[in-house]
């Protein structure tokens, strides 16, 4: 008699189709993302069905950076707990403005700001354990980035520097693979020198600490300035900005002694310093008129523009309330 199909099968089918098929798969992904931003406004409580949408195309898609990775990294696979907090911090970043509308929908505001705080909470205790103990930073946001597949799957996500050694998890001490050490006439017998600065003195490594610290800190602390202060206060919009300012500041005095990777999330960083335009009291006060005129004036003279610009306008006041946090950048 035949039973069907069973579980492990349709996983096994699944996970064959996403390593056989990276590039369809990212395809899908992004079309499922974009669509979680045209079903606003277009169907009843449309703000919660749109996140989870959003949320739910994010988590297959590092679900699949994780079967692809599997695939072609070639490495053994040991998930410690610096994966796991990496992992469930992405996961929460996803996912958290989703958590936040739902609990606002069956407990109201105050519960918004409970769940808000618990996750801030979480997040600002796990993220320290990263910065403290693996002595990571700057944290990526997310932690888990999307993976460049294609360069992936071609082998040329890693260079020949980065090929020629390995990283012990725990010492993290870096050991030499064997088929990577050069001729014996050409070694100079020096360390392995790579793009991370491992001299640096304590001044540097305090500073940075304390930039990262305070870039940690500073959900907690807006959170806390909202709470005396009012959501729409000047007080809390000039605490976050000063918090934020300084450890850009900190961050530029070493900023050569950073790698690549390290550069680009800090310039991540102060690009997001724009969203203070968008975030209470600066956005009602000023940026509202003005974001709205230019809107406006590019639907009247650019041929097309009003299907872009005509519901960024209707529904700005509403993503303003939902997405501009202090803490969501």
């Amino acid at each position: 008699m035949d039973r069907g199909i069973s579980p492990q099968q349709l996983y096994d089918s699944y996970k064959r189709w996403v390593i056989n098929n990276p590039n369809l798969v990212t395809d899908v992904e992004t079309v499922a993302t974009w669509s979680s931003y045209f079903v606003a406004g277009k169907i009843n409580k449309s703000p919660i069905v749109s996140e989870l949408v959003y949320s739910l195309s994010k988590l297959l898609s590092l679900f699949n950076d994780r079967l692809i990775k599997e695939a072609y990294g070639g490495d053994i696979h040991y998930y410690g707990l610096r994966d796991q907090i990496k992992l469930w911090l992405t996961i929460i970043h996803y996912c958290e403005v989703f958590v936040e509308l739902v609990i606002k929908q069956k407990c109201g505001s105050r519960g918004k700001w409970t769940a808000a705080t618990l996750i801030q909470l979480f997040k600002c205790s796990s993220t320290f354990i990263l910065l403290y103990k693996y002595k990571e930073l700057p944290i990526q946001h997310p932690p888990i980035p999307a993976l460049q597949r294609k360069k992936f799957t071609e082998g040329k996500e890693t260079g020949d520097n980065l090929n020629s050694f390995f990283t012990l998890r725990r010492s993290g001490r870096v050991v030499r693979r064997i088929e990577g050490a050069p001729p014996v006439s050409f070694r100079d017998w020096q360390p392995i020198k790579i793009n991370e600065d491992r001299t640096r003195s304590t001044t540097q490594i305090n500073e940075l600490l304390l930039a990262e610290s305070l870039h940690i800190m500073k959900p907690i602390i807006h959170l806390s300035a909202m709470r005396f202060f009012g959501t729409k206060a000047w007080k809390q919009w000039l605490v976050a900005l000063t918090i934020d300012i300084t450890s850009m500041k900190l961050y530029n005095r070493h900023i050569q002694h950073l790698s690549y990777e390290q550069r680009i999330e800090i310039s991540r960083r102060k690009l997001s310093l724009v969203l203070y335009l968008l975030r209470s009291p600066m956005y009602n006060g000023y940026s509202k008129n003005i974001i709205q005129s230019i809107l406006t004036s590019l639907s009247s003279k650019i041929p097309m523009a009003a299907f872009i610009c005509g519901p960024i306008i209707q529904y700005l006041n509403h993503w303003q309330e939902i997405y501009f946090y202090m803490w969501a950048s």
